[in-house]
């Protein structure tokens, strides 16, 4: 049994992502929780949909969460039913890092499912304040961010970008592994470099963990040259092993570092056409002599 936590608005980009995790844990017995979270008008709107029906705009925050919640349920067992799939809502007056932090460990969620973006936020935004504020602030989860239009694909390849500067522990690898297995995938693990050549000791030794640890899966190692921007490289390499997937780590990981460094991503910075896996890193990392 996977419990997958489900972040909602009641925004096209969200109904999107949704429907994502509806496909890709089609197979597997699963709890989806639906979370809702509002505040005071006066203080915020942007946790509540912009897209609610107007019918919802005109109550209260309290009404509009959870009639939104209930009319999710309604159109999720209407339109995929899976007897493997159960469903349970949340509406939750709170702030929403704090909430999603609580519902991991009192639930113990195995995955976030959310869209890049909310509903009221600009087409230039890859990822959205929301979506970046949970993959900094959420350690202890992974969390996969689904881009508005994209519609699901079978996982034939996943490529996960590494900087192999990380020790990677079994129980990180494992959102990687159960997909990969799930979906018989083929990972290829990719280190993009401003110039190609020998890997220092440590990365030669995370290389040899990561090969372990994944090796009840099909995998392979590429090294690719930084071409103009990360952004382009991780895309040539999409496009040119056809993922369906892209999977990183959160701030254990360069290359995150500096794609988050900002309250929004925009798609100058980074952009991905396929959904994004933020496995969460801890931070671990040790000697080669260990």
């Amino acid at each position: 049994m996977k419990n997958i936590l489900v972040l909602t608005d009641f925004s096209v980009p969200a109904w999107n992502a949704t429907t994502y995790a509806f496909h890709l844990f089609e197979n597997t017995n699963c709890v989806f929780y639906f979370l809702n979270t509002y505040t005071p008008e006066i203080t915020s709107t942007r946790f509540l949909a912009d897209a609610v029906p107007n019918v919802l705009q005109n109550s209260t925050p309290a009404l509009s969460s959870k009639k939104g919640l209930e009319a999710l349920v309604r159109n999720s067992r209407k339109n995929f039913k899976n007897q493997l799939h159960n469903y349970k809502t949340i509406s939750s007056y709170s702030l929403l890092i704090d909430e999603v932090k609580q519902v991991v460990i009192d639930s113990e969620i195995d995955y976030i499912v959310m869209g890049t973006i909310g509903s009221s936020e600009k087409d230039s935004v890859f990822m959205g304040r929301n979506t970046v504020r949970i993959v900094k602030a959420v350690t202890n989860c992974p969390v996969l961010a689904v881009p508005k239009d994209f519609q699901f694909k079978q996982l034939n390849t996943i490529a996960f970008i590494s900087d192999l500067n990380h020790f990677y522990s079994s129980e990180e690898l494992d959102p990687i592994l159960m997909l990969a297995k799930i979906f018989h995938s083929s990972v290829e693990i990719v280190t993009i470099q401003n110039s190609l050549g020998q890997l220092p000791e440590l990365q030669r030794f995370n290389h040899e963990m990561i090969d372990k640890k994944l090796a009840a899966v099909n995998h392979s190692f590429q090294s690719l040259a930084m071409t103009d921007s990360f952004s382009n490289s991780v895309q040539q390499f999409i496009k040119q092993f056809k993922c369906q997937l892209l999977v990183m780590s959160n701030i254990t990981n360069s290359y995150m570092n500096g794609i988050c460094s900002d309250l929004v991503i925009e798609r100058s910075t980074f952009y991905s056409e396929v959904p994004v896996l933020l496995i969460q890193g801890i931070k671990n990392d040790v000697p080669v002599n260990q």
